[in-house]
């Protein structure tokens, strides 16, 4: 419709128009000019009828004729106009006078690759894009790839955004160019017409987009002529699904499901869309229908008719009653329809928009696309644009910019996509224009996040995505919080969104927190951005406007303080479970900015000193005052300490305590610059606080998490299980268990170590275990309380012993955790500024504990370390210090393994570890070091020196109360009542004295002038001294486990016990001895170690021995039981055809040797595990089998069935563009055991209700089941037959003398005879057919009279033999009726998608009529065959030995049911198709539908002759089932024939060049005869050869390419008759083709026919050799793939959606068969297959790969299989990282590279057909798998 009002538009000519412009500018009325012009053109171009308004109805065509009119008519005159003359040369002009770009700023698309240095990024926000990547020196660095989300541009060029080397190649050329406004570098009238054409584009765009009259236009936009028209426009929501929008549609404007669908996928799209074009009323109506619709259906449960019919009268009526019934129901359906029609469940936005507002509104959007072209056309030009949309009018009101991000949420989705665009493409890339937004961009900042708030559309679509741009940009940041306080913005922003304030404190809202988290959470995001880079340099502005930042964001966590505080339930569960997911959300997302303020701070003493104080007064004023804490005094071992009176078992107690935290994170800043806790600057007019305030709240949730440990709070639900959980997460641990560790090691350092124990014992709730009764106490109160209630006869007694139970268990395990906090205080040191460590060794610590657990990939090991605010954890810095690479193979990936010498540094308490990590990792040393001799002990490792300010922490080691501590346990150990002791606190125990006396010799060697006297204080006392107690331990056996560490703990006792002695004699002899006595105790371990490998080598010797003679013993038993040895649930027959011997043997023709099958074999039923004989006669056994459709190895890609009932499965095309592929699992089973089994599985399908159904992994419709014992996926099964020369022996072939000549006069006649006899027929008729034609042939002695006496005896001897009866009756009913069942399956899988049930499905049957049913068994046995040799010769693997046990039964039994179906079958039905196949081979006259030998496959051929020539000159009255006796001298006559045929085929399609030619070789008298007959068979057929090859080169070519037929042949006659084969053909890489031929007695092979005569050969010819099979034949393979995944990616960019007018594709995915890329996963590409809606990906399957499919999701780096329509799976992807592991979703980042491995394994699944059976097993495995749609993928 646009191209037919073309004519009607006017002023078309652009020389007058710009005239008529050029005139109104002098005038200065050129924006009445250019809307004047704009108000007539405008509605002419868009939305002029419903073929252009509606989406679904506009064509290509009508899209392009738009196009071209806006472009012809509107944006050319404004070209002229600005340029003053062509627009083409005016702007290549103007792009000469740039500058080189020193900034690259390409915008991203969405799916596009990018690219971050990790070495030089200044975080991980600037990336490069592809150009400027590979122009670069980040090339050879670290890097991380990454697919862009939309909306980004690259920073290549920008100093801020890169460490070094900002710049690429390409941008460096912009480098040393002298500043210069680039305006002034315009011609002056350009620039005079820029200002005031961008100026009056830009405000006509903003104020159309802005335009909220829907009804009517600016008044001087207003046209001439007014029109009645008006279009129903449906907004875009992220709240109604897909489905909710495509029912409204449908019921709503009546439309079909397609256009809907449509519909929805253009308003997902792009924002909106208009669904109705018509008058006011019809879209009004149509608005009222879609919105009550989407709120009535959600809100009362109705069915669309009735929601239809509610939004009809309510639309006409204005009300309408939805509900009848009592006043509650009714008040229930209001309720409810207010609530789903609420902000949360809105209906659907749709207004009635004219359409003229609608034309102007897509004009605005074409000029906004148009302003980014052009000003990329010139610097000055952007320039321009920039100044007019930041310029302020003089009105005062907004500027364009500010007024585009207030009213951001205001538009659809494309128009503030392009809104960003322009923004990007010309404010952001001129640095003070950026500058100048920024600052619009922080003063609405508040009320740009309330907006976002409030709107329902992504972060991606909206204006705030825009802050990364900004607020990442160092100088520009500063700027910011400098001169308008942003970090005070961004945090108060946050608060007022979730909080609210009361009495001058802020509370925030659980449940606004709970539910707009996902939105709540960008400020905090922009608050990272901001501190991403610390400042080298302070000033007095900035350090103010931090500090109040800092003071805002000190209120948030005060806030946060104490949250979701838990009282322990006593009595009973908790009812409800409490919500607690909102504060660890809120804590993981604020955690990264709270570091970067610490961070912040560190760098400059007054802003740390402020800081510090700030956080201490928070910290204070939630401790309140002294009076309201509650005080007591505890006393042990004649220490006393005063602590908080606060039992943690009874009080409530918070996890979350933000301020504590941060006040750790300070106070290790402190020492940078020469601070300590008692500094007196550092709290000015503040009370100090003491080391109890500092110890109280952190030890309260350490104390709480030891009780849940100890299972205390078993009755508060599993929500605070999972805080505990997150509490130790690598994700939360570092601001929430590290912090925590470290303000109490800050309190103990402040603290006498006494004093601190106590506390410890004391919130622990332990001051009665540490006294010496409590071993009485406990025995007191049990039998005190047990007597007591028994005596008063109560049934409690047992409540009482279960209490006291829990009392002791509960004690024993909050001991374990004291003790174990302990060693943590003492023993994590590796943190900067706690210990002399470094920030590499504390992250080589963590790997070094990671991997004690097992050897671990980089991944795994990533996800163990925390990462810092580049998302970096330095793994790669150390990991290979530690640890030693081993590179993965096929399957898996690489790991690390711990290097020897680091083993030293294990530590089992390190306080990272989860409970089931320090057991998997004290197991794995405990093995290691038993196989290594060792002793199993693991000491605690030395430990680095502490800083300064933490050096008293040692003291607690050698404190009284910590030597009481470890001598009461030890004293309980010893005590032979004490209950109150376990295996666990006695280990830590020992480690905490080996800590000890490891920090005494240290301190001894380093510092001798320190006093430690631990060894000093444990030997006080005598025999009740710690010492003393640690030798009476020696030899206890309840405490074996820990015997190595008691005796390593005394050794190292003695060593510093002689140290600190000061006598170096004494001291020498002592570690003489030590040294002695451990190499004493490793050579006695050692020596017993042999002596036990001795004694085991000797036993296996001896039990060999003894098999031996037994086996000589009983030989003849072994002999005599053979059979039943051999007997498997495979099938198996003594001397396997595929057996190799050590001659030559032939398997074709009378001198075959002999069959190497003498007994029968038995198979074992799976079922019901009887053994059953495999015999024509007996019940029938079958193997489960898997029949599909492939196109695996099709040479005509997307070649498919045309007419599936009119297909020849007889006549099979070379280039096997379909097939039907059989595989089998092996297994063995009756044939009415699986019936039986088969049955039941579909009577319990049926069973089933269709509301409890879920999605299975077969499909029982389509006959489908698993194999009862490995679950392989199956769908018909496979009779067992035994080998046919068992029952009926060839015995004449021998005695036979019929030549080849002679036999094949005799077929030539008579297929002569029976072709003559058609024409005859079609002549007395006077019509010819164009169905297959019906030959029959001609009785035998017809034949034989017309042939030489001797020929014809033979000919009559060879054939008689086959009219004799009886063979049927050799197999038993149940065979028979197998081998019908598997020949259906062929059939309907072959010919009908989906295939037919079959009889034991659902009752229902094929045509057993259709001839072609046996036919379709045969044509699987031979593509079976053909797949079979091209996945031996894919793999370079022999023909014979490399077949596995699956392989070798399925094509045994597949080539002995073929070669009996056709004894079986209708004698004249299998005559008549063996007189087709040889009119086709030995063609005489030319015939309808019979094709030459070029268009016919001859592996297939053969097969299909070997089955049916025997019954060639069957009659009406020969019955089913003849005899055959002399078959093998037809094999041999047939083989010859068809062997010839084939090569005839490949001399015809040979196609030579000159550049083919190879260097000077020898002829030889066999290559010299090749080319002779080369080139007798080309003139035959008429082939001009331009190229004659030389005799090695053609014979070279000929042997190449009849060797895959010779390898299929040899496969099929080797299984039908049983012969072994060659030794030759077990071996790689010897020439196979001599013992092929010889197989089959026929050493030469070179008979010539005519065919070349034939008119079907020089037509196929004549077409080119592009329509002939390609010989030799190669195999098939999967698409190659780049060898770097950022080429995939970048080809997945530039792919665009086929439907949606150039859009890129959401998840584009490549199909690794033919290459093609798919729109997968989206509604706009779905297509109906058999009347269901199904994707891209799905569709493809059945054009492509016959309804299996591979594919890679290039976005995702993932294989997708396919199967079907509702099956799939996913698969790792054959692109590895250099650490050998795929990287789906590319969350890593790292580059990946194609694992040549891993795709051929991909092809090798592909090839072999093996995906049907990856998927179930997968969808088996993973039950997550069933709710996938696969069919919409």
């Amino acid at each position: 419709m646009a191209a037919k009002n073309a004519g009607n538009l006017e002023g078309c000519n652009v020389s007058m128009i710009v005239q008529q412009w050029q005139s109104a500018y002098d005038r200065g009325q050129l924006k009445n000019a250019l809307y004047q012009y704009w108000a007539q053109q405008v509605p002419k171009i868009f939305f002029t009828s419903a073929e252009v308004a509606i989406s679904t109805q506009r064509t290509p065509d009508a899209v392009q004729a738009e196009e071209k009119l806006s472009r012809d008519v509107l944006f050319e005159p404004l070209e002229w106009f600005l340029c003053g003359g062509n627009p083409s040369a005016v702007f290549q002009q103007l792009q000469a006078l740039n500058n080189p770009p020193q900034l690259c700023g390409k915008v991203f698309k969405v799916g596009e690759p990018t690219y971050s240095c990790r070495d030089c990024c200044a975080d991980p926000t600037c990336v490069f894009c592809i150009e400027c990547f590979n122009k670069s020196t980040h090339k050879s660095h670290r890097y991380r790839m990454s697919t862009s989300g939309g909306g980004g541009y690259c920073d290549c060029g920008d100093v801020e955004a890169w460490k070094q080397d900002p710049w690429c190649d390409i941008h460096k050329q912009g480098l040393g160019q002298q500043s210069q406004n680039p305006v002034e570098k315009l011609p002056k009238d350009v620039a005079a017409r820029a200002w005031e054409v961008l100026k009056i584009a830009l405000g006509y765009a903003v104020d159309m987009l802005l335009w909220e009259q829907m009804d009517g236009l600016p008044q001087e936009l207003e046209p001439s002529v007014h029109q009645n028209t008006y279009v129903t426009m449906l907004f875009n929501d992220e709240i109604h699904t897909y489905e909710q929008v495509i029912s409204a549609l449908t019921k709503a404007i009546s439309c079909q499901q397609k256009e809907a669908v449509e519909f929805a996928t253009v308003v997902d799209r792009e924002g909106r869309s208009s669904v109705r074009y018509g008058n006011r009323k019809s879209c009004d109506q149509a608005r009222s229908v879609i919105q009550v619709i989407s709120a009535l259906t959600k809100a009362i449960s109705c069915q669309q008719k009735e929601a239809v019919e509610f939004a009809t009268v309510v639309d006409r009526e204005g009300r309408s009653s939805v509900r009848y019934g009592n006043r509650k129901s009714c008040d229930q359906a209001r309720s409810v329809i207010q609530r789903s029609t609420s902000l949360r469940s809105k209906p659907l936005k749709v207004e009635v928009m004219h359409t003229s507002v609608c034309a102007h509104q897509a004009f605005a959007q074409k000029v906004l696309n148009w302003l980014g072209q052009v000003v990329n056309h010139s610097d000055g030009l952007r320039h321009i644009l920039c100044s007019t949309a930041l310029q302020q009018p003089p009105t005062g009101d907004p500027c364009v910019v500010e007024r585009l991000m207030l009213a951001d949420t205001a538009l659809w989705k494309t128009a503030r996509v392009q809104c960003h665009q322009i923004m990007m493409g010309s404010l952001l890339m001129d640095q003070e224009s950026k500058k100048q937004f920024s600052v619009l961009y922080t003063r609405n900042y508040a009320q740009v996040q309330k907006d976002f708030m409030a709107d329902d559309h992504d972060h991606g679509v909206s204006i705030i995505s825009l802050s990364v741009q900004i607020f990442t940009v160092p100088t520009l940041a500063r700027y910011l919080i400098m001169d308008h306080d942003l970090l005070a913005i961004v945090i108060r922003t946050f608060l007022e969104q979730c909080a609210s304030c009361r009495h001058g404190r802020y509370l925030l809202d659980r449940e606004k927190l709970q539910k707009n988290f996902r939105r709540l959470q960008f400020p905090l995001l922009d608050l990272k951005y901001v501190l991403s880079m610390v400042p080298d340099e302070w000033n007095d502005q900035l350090k103010k406007k931090f500090l109040n930042g800092f003071k805002i964001m000190v209120e948030l966590l005060t806030s946060m303080q104490g949250m979701d505080t838990v009282t322990r339930q006593v009595g009973q569960h908790i009812e409800m479970e409490p919500e607690w997911e909102s504060a660890f959300n809120l804590q993981i997302k604020l955690a990264p900015a709270v570091a970067m303020m610490a961070g912040w701070c560190a760098t400059d003493k007054m802003v740390l000193i402020d800081a510090f104080r700030t956080a201490v007064k928070a910290l204070l004023e939630i401790r309140g005052t002294p009076d309201t804490v509650k005080m007591c005094k505890r006393r042990v071992c004649d220490h006393e300490a005063i602590v908080v009176d606060y039992t943690v078992s009874r009080e409530p107690v918070s996890i979350h305590l933000p301020i504590c935290r941060l006040l750790a994170g300070l106070y290790l800043q402190l020492g940078r610059h020469g601070l300590t806790f008692n500094s007196p600057e550092l709290y000015g007019p503040l009370q100090p606080p003491s080391a109890m305030d500092l110890l109280e709240k952190p030890l309260r949730t350490l104390v709480m998490i030891a009780q849940v440990h100890a299972e205390m709070w078993k009755r508060n639900g599993y929500s605070l299980f999972h805080q505990v959980y997150y509490y130790h997460n690598v994700r939360c641990r570092a601001e929430m268990q590290d912090k925590d560790i470290i303000m109490l090691q800050v309190a103990c350092a402040q603290m006498d170590p006494n004093q601190f124990l106590i506390a410890l014992l004391n919130k622990f709730e332990l001051m009665n275990w540490i006294e010496g009764d409590f071993d009485d106490f406990i025995r007191l109160f049990f039998y005190g309380r047990r007597r007591d209630v028994t005596e008063k006869g109560s049934s409690a007694t047992d409540v009482s012993a279960e209490s006291t139970r829990d009392l002791l268990r509960f004690t024993n395990s909050l001991v374990e955790e004291f003790l174990n906090l302990l060693i943590i205080i003492m023993g994590e040191r590796y943190v900067p500024g706690v210990g002399q460590v470094c920030s590499e060794d504390m992250v080589k610590r963590e790997v070094i504990h990671q991997l004690c657990i097992s050897p671990m990939a980089h991944s795994d090991l990533s996800k163990a370390l925390p990462e810092n605010n580049n998302y970096e954890t330095g793994l790669e810095g150390v990991v290979h210090t530690v640890a030693s690479f081993k590179k993965p193979g096929v399957t898996g990936m690489g790991r690390y393994e711990l290097k020897a010498e680091f083993y030293k540094d294990y530590n089992p308490f390190f306080y990272h570890y989860t409970r089931a990590d320090q057991s998997k990792s004290e197991e794995a040393q405990l093995k290691r070091k038993k196989q290594e001799g060792e002793s199993t002990a693991c000491p605690p490792p030395e430990m680095p020196a502490l800083s300064k300010e933490f050096s008293s922490l040692v003291n607690v080691l050698e404190c009284d109360v910590f030597v009481h501590t470890i001598r009461t346990v030890f004293r309980r150990v010893n005590s032979s009542r004490s209950r109150s002791w376990t295996e666990a606190m006695v280990h830590r125990a020992l480690h905490l004295v080996g800590m000890a006396l490891n920090e005494e010799k240290r301190l001894y060697q380093t510092s001798p002038y320190i006093r430690f006297n631990f060894v000093k204080k444990a030997t006080e006392g005598g025999s009740s001294s710690l010492y003393a107690a640690l030798h009476d331990l020696l030899g206890k056996p309840r405490i074996q486990n820990h015997a190595d560490l008691l005796t390593w703990v005394i050794d190292r006792f003695d060593e510093v016990k002689a140290l600190k002695e000061q006598k170096p004699g004494a001291s020498d002899a002592q570690k003489a001895k030590k040294v002695s006595s451990k190499s004493k105790t490793d050579a006695e371990r050692k020596k017993k170690a042999e002596a036990a490998r001795k004694r085991r080598e000797k036993i296996l010797a001896q039990m060999s021995d003894m098999q031996k003679s037994f086996i000589r013993d009983n030989l003849e038993l072994f002999e005599a039981t053979g059979t039943d040895l051999s007997s498997s649930p495979s099938m198996e027959v003594e001397g396997s055809p595929l057996v190799v011997s050590s001659q030559h043997p032939v398997a074709v023709g009378p001198d075959r040797s002999p069959a190497t099958h003498v007994t029968l074999t038995t198979s074992t039923c799976i079922l019901c595990q009887e053994d059953q004989e495999v015999s024509a006669g007996n019940k029938c056994v079958v193997l489960a089998a898997y029949v599909q459709r492939s196109t695996a190895l099709s040479k005509s890609r997307g070649k498919g069935l045309e007419d599936p009932d009119k297909y020849d499965p007889l006549l099979v095309s070379p280039d096997l563009y379909h097939g039907v592929h059989t595989s089998t699992c092996g297994h063995v089973m009756h044939a009415d055991c699986w019936q039986r089994f088969y049955e039941a599985i579909v009577a319990k399908e049926q069973r089933r209700t269709m509301r409890f159904r879920h999605i299975l992994s077969y499909e029982v419709d389509r006959g489908e089941f698993l194999c009862p014992l490995c679950e392989t996926l199956s769908n018909t099964v496979i009779p067992i037959l035994p080998p046919s020369t068992t029952i009926q022996p060839d015995t004449v072939s021998a005695d036979i003398s019929l030549s080849f000549s002679d036999w094949l006069d005799g077929l030539q006649k008579t297929v002569e005879a029976s072709q003559q006899a058609v024409m005859k027929e079609e002549e007395d008729k006077m019509e010819s057919s164009d169905d297959l034609p019906v030959l029959s042939p001609c009785p035998l002695p017809s034949i034989t009279k017309n042939m030489a006496e001797m020929a014809a005896q033979g000919f009559q001897q060879l054939f008689e033999y086959m009219t004799e009866t009886g063979a049927q009756a050799q197999y038993s009913d149940s065979v028979k009726e197998m081998m019908k069942l598997f020949s259906r399956a062929t059939y309907t899988n072959m010919l009908h998608d989906p295939p037919l049930p079959t009889k034991f499905g659902l009752g229902l049957d094929p045509n057993d009529d259709d001839d072609r049913v046996p036919m379709t068994a045969w044509g699987t046995c031979a593509y079976t065959i053909r797949t079979l040799e091209w996945l031996l010769r894919d793999e370079g693997k022999p023909l014979f030995g490399s077949l596995s046990s699956r392989q070798a039964d399925c094509i045994t039994a597949l080539v002995r049911v073929v070669t009996v179906s056709g004894n079986l079958s209708d004698p004249q039905t299998i005559s008549k198709s063996a007189l087709r196949l040889l009119s086709a081979l030995l063609p005489q006259e030319p015939m309808k539908n019979i094709p030459c030998i070029l268009d016919l496959d001859m592996f297939f051929t053969l097969v299909f002759l070997h089955v049916t020539i025997p019954s060639l000159y069957c009659n009406e009255n020969t019955a089913a089932g003849g005899t055959i006796r002399g078959v093998a001298l037809n094999d041999k006559h047939l083989l010859h024939l068809v062997t010839a045929a084939h090569l005839v085929q490949i001399l015809l399609a040979a196609n030579f060049s000159s550049a083919d030619a190879p260097m000077d070789t020898e002829e030889t008298a066999e290559g010299s005869a090749w080319v002779k007959l080369f080139m007798a068979v080309r003139k035959e057929a008429g082939v001009q050869t331009a190229v004659v090859p030389s005799g090695w080169q053609l014979q070279t070519y000929i042997r190449e390419s009849v060797l895959p037929f010779l390898r299929c042949t040899a496969l099929f006659f080797h299984c039908h008759t049983g012969v072994q084969s060659p030794a030759e053909l077990q071996e790689s890489g010897v020439s196979e083709f001599e013992p092929l031929v010889s197989t089959w007695s026929s050493p030469r092979l070179d008979h010539h026919f005519k065919w070349c005569r034939y008119p079907g050969v020089k037509e196929s010819l004549a077409s080119g050799p592009a329509s002939l099979v390609k010989y030799p034949v190669e195999v098939n393979k999967l698409v190659p793939l780049p060898q770097d995944y950022s080429d995939v990616i970048n080809r997945g960019s530039v792919f665009t959606c086929p439907r949606s007018d150039g859009d890129d594709s959401r998840a584009p995915t490549m199909c690794l068969v033919c290459g093609q890329m798919l729109c997968s996963q989206s509604y706009c590409c779905q297509t109906d297959l058999d009347g269901e809606p199904v994707g891209a990906c799905t569709a493809h399957i059945y054009t492509c790969g016959a309804g299996v499919g591979i594919f890679l999701r290039v976005r995702e780096c993932q294989i997708l299989l396919l199967t079907g329509k509702t099956k799939g799976c996913f698969y790792p992807s054959p692109y590895l990282d250099d650490y050998g592991e795929h990287d789906q979703g590319l969350r890593r980042g790292n580059p990946l590279y194609l694992c040549q491995e891993r795709y051929k394994k991909l092809q090798k699944m592909w090839l072999a057909h093996s995906i049907p059976e990856e998927v179930v097993h997968f969808m088996e495995a993973n039950a997550s798998f069933a709710t996938i749609e696969w069919q919409h993928l």
